[in-house]
């Protein structure tokens, strides 16, 4: 029987290897060990949590009634409807604890929209983009001190902006000589601009679309700076604890359904002010070239025609 023992040691080595094998396999699947995923529990009880923040017309909230409406309002809700779950809007957030409450698991989704960047991309999980915003410089009609975007970065120019969000990022790593004339969470991007239509400050760094929609009820009031000159380009997306990616796999199917059965460019229509507010997500084949068509026959080489 003593022959016999280095054969069982090692076949016990083995199997213990491959239980290890397993357990890591498994727990790496949703992501690093102690994440897991989000998707069972919405599976087995139909609903899905979201939080948002109010940015118009990404997301909007009727003061009256407190009723949502909104770009990523409506596109979460066509995501329920496809896969069957019920939408809870549980939480507005603000942008500096939209990761904390994904980590603390206060809800699944943040579904107010968010641009990607490297530092955001440590703290959460991002979705495909479903349509992408060119960032461009603002400031009064009647604004002459600036050369396009030169002359900005200085101590004597106030930049409003709201804390943490994406203008005030950019004030800080491209202009941060200038002087940051801040904003708390959860105050409305629009107070930005009345800030500096009251003088209060002087640019700030928006996507057209919000911009024209301020422009509606305050017409001739701000103007591009530098229009050729975009200063960042962002796709927009939902957001997810950083590693579910159970979750992302989901959404992202989700999204693409919606992106390809043109549900998404309608709702864009429906809260666009005009042509090229929102540039839109390519879609993966042109309809022209979709069709296949007889590949070139063989010919050797050095052969005549």
């Amino acid at each position: 029987m003593r022959r016999n023992e280095p054969v069982v040691a090692a076949l016990a080595i083995g199997i213990v290897g491959l239980l290890l094998g397993w357990l890591v396999t498994s727990r790496t699947v949703s992501g690093p060990a102690g994440v897991g995923s989000a998707l069972p529990k919405i599976i087995e009880s139909g609903q899905i949590k979201c939080s948002y923040l109010i940015y118009s017309p990404y997301f909007r909230k009727d003061p009256n009634t407190g009723e949502l409406s909104g770009i990523f309002h409506d596109i979460m809700e066509e995501v329920g409807k496809k896969a069957g779950l019920k939408v809870i809007w549980g939480e507005e957030v603000g942008y500096e604890n939209i990761f904390a409450g994904l980590d603390a698991k206060r809800y699944d989704i943040f579904a107010g929209g968010l641009w990607p960047n490297a530092t955001r991309a440590k703290a959460g999980s991002f979705s495909v983009p479903v349509f992408y915003s060119v960032i461009k410089a603002w400031g009064r009609a009647a604004e002459t001190r600036f050369n396009g975007l030169e002359g900005i970065d200085s101590a004597s120019v106030k930049v409003a902006t709201i804390d943490g969000a994406m203008e005030d990022i950019i004030a800080q790593g491209d202009f941060s000589k200038a002087t940051r004339v801040s904003l708390p969470q959860l105050s409305p991007f629009t107070q930005n601009l009345l800030n500096i239509t009251s003088g209060k400050a002087d640019i700030t760094f928006a996507e057209p679309g919000i911009v024209r929609e301020f422009l509606a009820t305050n017409p001739g009031t701000l103007k591009e700076l530098a229009p050729d000159r975009p200063l960042r380009i962002f796709g927009n997306c939902l957001v997810i604890r950083r590693g579910d990616t159970e979750l992302k796999e989901f959404l992202d199917v989700a999204l693409n359904e919606l992106l390809y059965s043109g549900t998404i460019d309608k709702i864009l229509r429906k809260y666009e002010s005009g042509s090229g507010v929102f540039p839109r997500a390519a879609l993966p084949y042109r309809p022209e070239t979709a069709g296949s068509k007889e590949a070139p026959s063989f010919r050797a080489p050095g052969t005549n025609p």
